[in-house]
């Protein structure tokens, strides 16, 4: 039986049906969202819940980390080497970068 996502992360997937996410199952959702608005425990709970590869793939995939996050993440995770296309959004007025 896998095990459930902790009770205090509930505000952090304020959009979805929190009692349908699965820590294995929805791993690059749940990392995606914690590592742009968590808090200490969400981040504690991330940091022992996924591997450092599944968080790193994630940020390099990922279009939910703005520019501050990704930055603290490369930085946490000794990246500063790497870059990252900003997030981008098409608008009928040309590209939009919300960073």
């Amino acid at each position: 039986m896998e095990k459930e996502l902790p009770q205090f992360l509930c505000p952090f997937f304020w959009d979805v049906d929190f009692r349908m996410l699965s820590i294995a199952k929805s791993a690059y959702f749940i990392i995606s969202r914690l590592m742009e608005h968590g808090d200490e425990a969400a981040i504690i709970f991330l940091l022992k819940t996924y591997s450092r590869k599944e968080m790193i793939n994630v940020l390099r995939k990922s279009r939910s980390p703005s520019r501050r996050s990704r930055n603290f993440w490369r930085i946490f995770f000794d990246l500063e080497g790497e870059t990252w296309t900003p997030k981008q959004y098409p608008t009928p007025y040309g590209i939009y970068s919300k960073d």
